[in-house]
């Protein structure tokens, strides 16, 4: 019976020998793997953030998404080329005075992804133009309101530098044309008189239209645009038997501000 017990203490040893990951001298290693743990996870949400950070820098570059609606709106310096001397009635043709003035345009536009840099931007503008000319004593001022069509192709050749080129279609809403008398002297006294002139301005006109502009920060835009017109503004004037007012192509320097919401 004797000889039992130390075979019973040597059993207990024996089994608290089964159990090395519980000594004191593992744990440090067990601690260091569970700081290790708390670590990595505390750093996945900064890494996170970072990554909503760079999402939330996209929009401060050009819009890039497949389809967009914008607004547009530009002042405009028209001037009015290839008039024939019958223009100018009371003036002397060495110094005539081509028609010219101001105006504006506003309006809508979607664009449509081709290519990575390239897009399809038509739009449908709202136009204004005021313009006058000079005829000896007399001035002739014109009245023009229009919709035009602009059918853009919109190249990025580079990060927020755009280029424009495309066909325009302009339909004629409102036209007004007169001749002002300035200062006049009769029997009665001094008068001013305005005749207006039946002009027929063509229904629909078209053009070709360049230019090219920057994005400042997200879809807000500033541009420079030519519009060469093609065709005769005006069908024709009769005023005599020899002489009809015909001809006069319109081009428009516009200089404009968009932008795109999607």
């Amino acid at each position: 019976m004797a000889g039992r017990h130390p075979g019973r203490g040597t059993g207990f040893r024996t089994g608290g020998r089964r159990a090395p990951g519980n000594s004191p001298g593992s744990r440090p290693r067990n601690n260091t793997q569970a700081n290790n743990q708390r670590e990595s996870y505390n750093q996945e949400p900064a890494q996170v953030a970072v990554q909503d950070n760079s999402y939330n820098e996209q929009p401060k570059s050009a819009p890039k998404s497949e389809f967009g609606v914008g607004i547009r709106g530009a002042f405009n310096y028209n001037m009015m080329y290839g008039l024939g001397e019958e223009w100018y009635i009371y003036n002397d043709s060495e110094n005539d005075i081509a028609p010219s003035g101001i105006g504006f345009e506003a309006g809508l536009g979607v664009r449509l992804q081709l290519l990575p840099f390239m897009q399809f931007t038509p739009e449908v503008l709202f136009e204004y133009a005021k313009l006058s000319q000079e005829d000896g004593s007399m001035e002739r001022t014109f009245k023009q309101m229009s919709v035009e069509f602009p059918l853009l192709l919109r190249v990025t050749p580079i990060e927020k530098v755009y280029f424009v080129v495309g066909p325009s279609i302009e339909l004629n809403v409102s036209d007004e044309t007169k001749l002002e008398s300035g200062v006049m002297e009769n029997a009665a006294g001094k008068f001013e008189h305005d005749f207006p002139e039946e002009m027929n301005r063509k229904s629909v006109q078209f053009g070709i239209t360049v230019g090219g502009g920057y994005y400042i920060v997200g879809g807000l835009s500033v541009d420079f645009r030519f519009n060469w017109g093609m065709t005769d503004v005006y069908e024709g004037y009769i005023l005599s038997e020899e002489t009809e007012l015909t001809s006069g192509k319109l081009n428009t320097f516009k200089f404009g501000i968009g932008y795109w919401f999607m």
